[in-house]
């Protein structure tokens, strides 16, 4: 066991030059990230989180495919997602493809997981050892934080109900909205594109999340605008 987090995991605390210096402003900081094939030069980066809903419409997967291109071509690097499928996904394919590099933060890093790709790298709190599967559900609402304090704010291409009895029983609308209220806590900025004749779920979802503190624009040209701001470039 031990011969493999030697090879594949590193772990490192906040005073490391690998611990991803934003995160280390934010209150409740992971006293420990396990690192996986690190590739990121922390103190030449200015990452920014894409996140968003987990079954895109034809129209969020061009758009995120879009903005992703903007974020290389502006010098928008790493870009950092949970890496779930749908936007998460997408975005950072398309990010690592145009020759960005790319920082995936699963709930937690297996340890037989051998096979990686190059480009990417993976930091959690969590390893998955013993009866990690029962934690799940809280790690991975948890592990928004990381992906918010990681970077200089959040953007949403698009976003959608994924529990449609959310008002019901009092619950977060989707995961998305986890990272919203992390935002929003930390004092980073997060924005949300104004979605254009989609389905009903996407546009409650995005009504939901600029109630909860995102920000809305309606171009990519305006998202643009808000992130020189906030990274004063």
């Amino acid at each position: 066991m031990r011969s493999v987090i030697d090879k594949l995991i590193m772990s490192v605390t906040p005073d490391s030059d690998r611990y991803p210096p934003l995160l280390r402003e934010i209150p409740d900081r992971p006293k420990v990230l396990y690192v996986m094939n690190p590739v990121i030069d922390w103190g030449n980066s200015v990452p920014i989180a894409v996140a968003g809903t987990r079954n895109p419409t034809p129209y969020g997967i061009r758009l995120t495919r879009r903005i992703v291109r903007e974020l290389v071509y502006e010098g928008y690097t790493p870009i950092v997602t949970g890496g779930a499928r749908g936007i998460d996904r997408i975005a950072l394919r398309v990010f690592v493809s145009h020759g960005g590099d790319g920082v995936k933060v699963p709930p937690c890093i297996k340890l037989n997981d051998y096979i990686y790709d190059s480009t990417v790298e993976k930091i959690s709190e969590h390893l998955c050892t013993g009866n990690w599967s029962v934690q799940m559900n809280g790690w991975l609402v948890k592990r928004n934080r990381i992906i918010v304090g990681t970077a200089y704010a959040l953007v949403i291409p698009e976003v959608r109900i994924s529990n449609p009895h959310w008002r019901e029983y009092g619950v977060a609308c989707c995961g998305t909205q986890h990272a919203v209220r992390y935002a929003r806590q930390y004092g980073r900025e997060a924005i949300v594109i104004k979605p254009q004749d989609s389905p009903e779920d996407v546009r409650e979802a995005y009504e939901v999340i600029v109630e909860t503190g995102a920000v809305p624009v309606s171009t990519i040209d305006e998202l643009i605008t808000e992130l020189r701001i906030v990274t004063r470039r």
